[in-house]
C-alpha cells in the first residue's frame, strides 16, 4: 500500500511540475534578431517563419522611440494599414508582449 501511496504521489507531483513549467515558461523572441524593431534591412516574414511560436512566449520590440513606436492592431485594420483605434501603444523603445 505505501508503494502504490508513493507512486501516486510521486506522478502527481511530476504533473504539477510539467504544468507549473508551461504556465510560466516560454520564450523569449527578439524581433529582428541583433538588427531589433527596425524600418531597414529585416525580412520580418522570413524571420518569423523561421520560428515556432507557443502560448506563453513573449516579443520583444526594440526600436528608436523618438521616432517610431508599436501599435497593436486587429487583424482587419492591419490589412486596410489603418492605425486610429489600436488595441495598445507601445512607445518605452524596448518593450514586450
Amino acid at each position: 500500500m505505501a508503494w502504490i501511496n508513493s507512486k501516486l504521489f510521486f506522478t502527481s507531483l511530476m504533473i504539477i511540475v510539467a504544468l507549473i513549467g508551461v504556465g510560466v515558461g516560454g520564450t523569449v523572441h527578439k524581433v529582428g534578431d541583433s538588427s531589433g524593431w527596425t524600418m531597414m534591412g529585416v525580412d520580418y516574414q522570413a524571420w518569423a517563419s523561421s520560428r515556432t511560436f507557443q502560448v506563453g512566449d513573449s516579443l520583444v520590440f526594440e526600436y528608436n522611440n523618438e521616432f517610431h513606436d508599436v501599435t497593436e492592431v486587429t487583424p482587419h485594420d492591419f490589412e486596410l494599414c489603418y492605425s486610429s483605434n489600436p488595441l495598445a501603444r507601445y512607445q518605452t523603445g524596448s518593450d514586450t508582449k
